[in-house]
């Protein structure tokens, strides 16, 4: 299992993406680079930097090795 720290140095970039769906629903979400994948994260896109993008990676379990 990785730890919080371990994934804050693996993120290399991140961009956040923000668009309406077919259905006409407000999408919010970041795209997290990190060295071997890339996890599209979705949350509120307000506030972000790379201590809760980690944070909520491990909380929502989208970092499986």
């Amino acid at each position: 299992m990785i730890t919080l720290k371990q994934l804050k140095e693996e993120i290399l970039t991140y961009d956040i993406i923000n668009f309406v769906d077919e259905t006409g629903k407000h999408i919010e979400c970041v795209e997290v680079t990190l060295a071997d994948r890339i996890i599209d994260v979705y949350m509120d896109t307000k506030e972000v930097n790379i201590g809760i993008l980690a944070r909520k990676i491990l909380e929502e379990g989208l970092y499986e090795m």
